[in-house]
C-alpha cells in the first residue's frame, strides 16, 4: 500500500490535472473519481492518527497520564462538517 504522502502526491497531481481543462469528459470524470476515492482514504487516515495521538500529561502524583488530544476544528471545518451532515 502507498503511504499517506505518495497518496496525497497522487492526489495533488489529480487535481492539477483537472484544474488544466485540457482532459476529455471521460478521463475528467475517472480522474474526479480515483480523486475521490483517494480523498476519503486519506481522510479516513488522518481519524485513524487523530485517534491514536495521546497528550501525556504529569498526574497529581507525578504519575504520567494519557490523555486523548483534543483537536480545535477551525470555523471552515466546522461549516465543512454542518454541510457535510445535511
Amino acid at each position: 500500500m502507498e503511504s499517506f504522502e505518495e497518496r496525497l502526491a497522487r492526489l495533488e497531481e489529480l487535481v492539477t490535472r483537472l484544474e488544466t481543462g485540457n482532459l476529455p469528459l471521460e478521463n475528467a470524470v475517472d480522474t474526479f473519481e480515483e480523486g475521490m476515492k483517494l480523498s476519503q482514504s486519506l481522510a479516513a487516515t488522518l481519524q485513524t492518527a487523530e485517534k491514536r495521538v495521546e497528550v501525556l500529561l504529569a498526574g497529581e502524583n507525578g504519575q504520567v497520564v494519557a490523555k486523548p488530544l483534543e483537536i480545535e476544528t477551525t470555523d471552515d471545518e466546522d461549516d465543512a462538517d454542518e454541510e457535510q451532515n445535511r
